[in-house]
């Protein structure tokens, strides 16, 4: 599979990853369809936040965020990996792990040194992939693991 990694902004996608976004996180948050817009427009990197997006062939597959802040029990750590959300029919295809690493690669760019992620159920992905268990934290009522991953 070849996949095209570039910010969000720079597609014709954006409407269809907020959409994404929205649906699966913002909506819980508060956010309307139009601020999660507003943030991808203005999320164009290489410096956090920068949404990306996989796309193969024209399409799609998926999205994630180098963003400042994304943990609001922890307003102490940043930068962060955000928003991994992969389409159904592209899962178990190496583009979540693609997303993770461009992510990562935007990142160590920038001289970050600590990247961190929550997840509520996909630690042993993220474990399996170099990051390490920091802890739980609470989001929205629920448990999450927090991790870290240390990029040079």
């Amino acid at each position: 599979m070849t996949l095209l990694i570039r910010p969000v902004a720079e597609t014709p996608h954006l409407p269809t990853i907020a959409a994404w976004l929205h649906a699966q996180w913002w909506a819980a948050g508060g956010y309307s369809l139009e601020a999660t817009e507003a943030f991808l427009r203005r999320a164009t990197g290489p410096a956090a936040p920068c949404a990306l997006v996989a796309e193969q062939d024209g399409i799609p597959l998926g999205t994630a965020t180098f963003d400042t802040d994304d943990l609001p029990s922890r307003p102490d750590l940043a930068p962060w990996l955000a928003s991994v959300l992969v389409t159904p029919e592209a899962r178990r295809q190496g583009v979540a792990t693609a997303l993770v690493r461009a992510v990562e690669g935007l990142a160590a760019a920038q001289g970050v040194r600590r990247l961190w992620l929550f997840t509520p159920d996909q630690a042993p992905f993220y474990a399996a992939r170099g990051w390490v268990r920091s802890g739980e934290e609470q989001y929205r009522g629920s448990p999450v693991v927090l991790m870290h991953r240390d990029l040079g």
